[in-house]
């Protein structure tokens, strides 16, 4: 009864402690100058009590072996800078690679052999929390405890981007999935902490086409009822699939006739498809501001929104640490163009030799230095590379000292469409195995290969070998899209939100062709280039 009791507790407070716009601007902007100033003293802070005073710890055995002590650590950052100090320890073993992290692997260093579990990472030290699952749908997906101090942080983040770009007081909108997804609820819950509560909260899945226990329902529906007695009430998720998304522009182009600007918030590819809804009906949605999230904004991504008028502002985050980079206001050549959040999070780069790939990347390490976030990050990394590189930007990021940049942003663990993403261990299972048992050949004669078509969406071709002879390629669609749902995830899974929006966009489609082998000749699960070929298709129903 102690959780429960702890989480109406922290909700309320939460709830009750909702600021005014002016007031949260004027938070975020000295917050983030006094922890800028404070970055390294900060991270010490936090690892000298999260990692070196923490018994189970999971990153002990790795400092241990090297006999680094918290003094070596404090001794390298003072001297030569927090990513200097990282490094060393990237060098010395001191990190995790995305499959160690999520205990696909075991940790293998020099006389060290040990498996990690997911939990092992959790922060121990907040107090009012509930859950989420990640976008990623790995069995249930990462569970990330979030605590309503940590959303109190999160939310002077959001002030400043929309003061940044504007829309402080602009009317909102999402469209994301209902729980258990985490941005629905997470960002429904900031924005209204900020002082402007989401007007519509748009879901691309029904509630009834998700199943989660009764203790996420009862969860649910208190942090609604205590809002509401609180006098902030939230927006309540209403059903509107991807072919409705006429819909959100609507509530765009309404919401422009009082407002100069208005803010969407969704996946990249729901953002192109409001534009395109817009612009079959005629209807103007320009001064539109769309936050966009979930999935890599490429450049035709970015044409097609601002074809209409509207502007994409890439939002760039892990489940993990929570939005840990956002765009400016500058123009830049890259369209996924975000500052690092300097002030809450560290990247340095690992050489990672990718499975299934045949590829070696410079994969982003994360380490957290928000002492509210879910997880304890020291070097992790999350399957995430890029360009990463010190860019100055005479732009409120820059003004801060938000010097680090991102762009080009990929991943090499996962594949992401509709901002829904599937890890490689949901997909090699299915390729390899499943598929060649109900319909014959062999794992080398099925493949996916992720693309972007003309409209920008991101589509999952599924080859299937000709030498597999005659099949009905809806049923080896229906199966692969059963099998996906099903995997080893437990009901309260992503998949189920995953599917059933890979099933309203057809994003996966069945061709007909030889798998594609790497430059090397190896045959691979899937892989995130074209094939050579474009043979006829049949899209999911």
């Amino acid at each position: 009864m102690r959780k429960y009791y702890r989480f109406i507790n922290g909700l309320r407070k939460f709830a009750k402690s909702r600021m005014e716009p002016a007031e949260a601007i004027a938070l975020a902007q000295s917050s983030l100058q006094q922890r800028v100033a404070a970055r390294e003293e900060n991270f010490l802070r936090l690892a000298e009590r999260s990692i070196f005073q923490y018994s189970r710890s999971p990153y002990l055995p790795l400092l241990a072996a090297k006999r680094i002590t918290f003094h070596d650590l404090k001794s390298w950052v003072l001297s030569d800078g927090l990513e200097a100090g990282l490094r060393i320890l990237e060098q010395e073993g001191v990190y995790f690679t995305v499959d160690e992290f999520k205990g696909k692997v075991p940790v293998r260093r020099k006389g060290i052999n040990f498996l990690c579990d997911e939990w092992m990472f959790d922060n121990p030290y907040l107090s009012y929390v509930y859950e989420v699952r990640s976008g990623a749908t790995r069995s249930a997906g990462t569970r990330i405890r979030i605590d309503f101090d940590y959303l109190h942080q999160r939310s002077l983040y959001d002030a400043f981007l929309l003061n940044l770009h504007g829309c402080l007081t602009a009317p909102i909108a999402n469209w994301f999935p209902v729980f258990p997804g985490a941005p629905g609820i997470n960002s429904t819950l900031r924005f209204a902490h900020l002082g402007n509560p989401v007007q519509r909260w748009f879901s691309q899945v029904a509630e009834d086409q998700v199943q989660v226990n009764w203790e996420k329902r009862w969860g649910t529906k208190t942090i609604f009822a205590i809002h509401r007695l609180c006098g902030s009430a939230l927006a309540e998720p209403e059903y509107a699939p991807l072919d409705d998304a006429r819909r959100i522009a609507e509530w765009a182009s309404q919401a422009l006739d009082v407002s100069p600007n208005c803010v969407v918030y969704t996946f990249a590819a729901s953002a192109v498809r409001v534009c395109i809804a817009a612009a079959e009906a005629n209807l103007s949605i320009k001064g539109t501001k769309f936050l966009v999230t979930g999935e890599p904004l490429t450049p035709h991504k970015k044409k097609e929104i601002e074809s209409v008028g509207a502007m994409a502002i890439p939002v760039y985050g892990i489940s993990e640490a929570g939005v840990i980079a956002a765009g400016c206001n500058q123009p830049h050549a890259e369209s996924d163009h975000c500052h690092l959040y300097k002030d809450t999070t560290a990247i340095i780069t690992h050489t990672q030799v990718v499975p299934n790939f045949d590829v070696t990347r410079d994969s982003y390490l994360f380490t957290g230095l928000l002492y509210e976030s879910p997880k304890l990050l020291l070097n992790v990394g999350m399957g995430d590379f890029g360009d990463l590189t010190m860019d100055s930007c005479d732009c409120g990021f820059g003004q801060l000292g938000f010097d680090t940049t991102l762009s080009n942003i990929r991943s090499y663990e996962k594949l992401t469409g509709e901002g829904v993403t599937f890890v490689d261990t949901d997909f090699v299972r299915i390729i390899e195995k499943e598929l060649p048992e109900a319909f014959g050949g062999k794992s080398t004669d099925y493949q996916l290969i992720e693309e972007e078509d003309s409209e920008g969406f991101t589509r999952l071709n599924l080859l299937v070998s000709p030498r597999v002879g005659k099949l009905n390629e809806g049923q080896v669609l229906e199966k692969f899209m059963t099998l996906l749902r099903r995997g080893e995830a437990s009901p309260e899974s992503w998949a189920q939100s995953g599917v059933e929006m890979w099933r309203q966009s057809h994003t996966v489609r069945i061709k007909r062709d030889n798998p594609v082998s790497t430059a090397s000749g190896k045959i691979l699960p899937f892989q995130l280039s074209k094939p050579k070929k474009q043979p006829a298709e049949v899209a999911a129903r």
